[in-house]
């Protein structure tokens, strides 16, 4: 069984890796305030913050999955774990015609945010 980004088996016990929860909780927070995928993923990458993988570098991929993985409740909490959801929802390119069919209208801009 492989363990969620954040989490370490203690003995026969997941607990939380509190080094890696930071991260995880910074990558909630970024994508919070406006922050785009490819924004975070320059974030983690200026910080040397190694992927799950062990790569030097996250994929957008790899955020956006972590950013819709229920198992990080308990790191981040609900709520920012919902205000995420219907973040990411509202960002959404893909847009219906009216017979159902999934189109692009427009992209999502990500706003000018200042990366530490």
């Amino acid at each position: 069984m492989k363990l969620p980004y954040g989490y370490v088996l203690a003995g026969e016990e997941i607990i939380v890796h509190e080094g890696k929860a930071d991260v995880v909780r910074s990558i909630f927070e970024y994508y919070l305030v406006g922050a785009s995928l490819g924004k975070i993923v320059d974030m983690l990458f200026a910080k040397s913050i190694p992927s799950p993988t062990g790569n030097p570098k996250w994929t957008r991929a790899a955020v956006d999955k972590l950013l819709t993985n229920k198992k990080y409740i308990p790191i981040v909490g609900m709520k920012v774990y919902l205000d995420t959801q219907f973040e990411k929802g509202h960002r959404c390119n893909v847009d219906y015609d009216k017979a159902g069919h999934p189109r692009k209208s427009t992209r999502y801009q990500s706003s000018s945010i200042e990366m530490e």
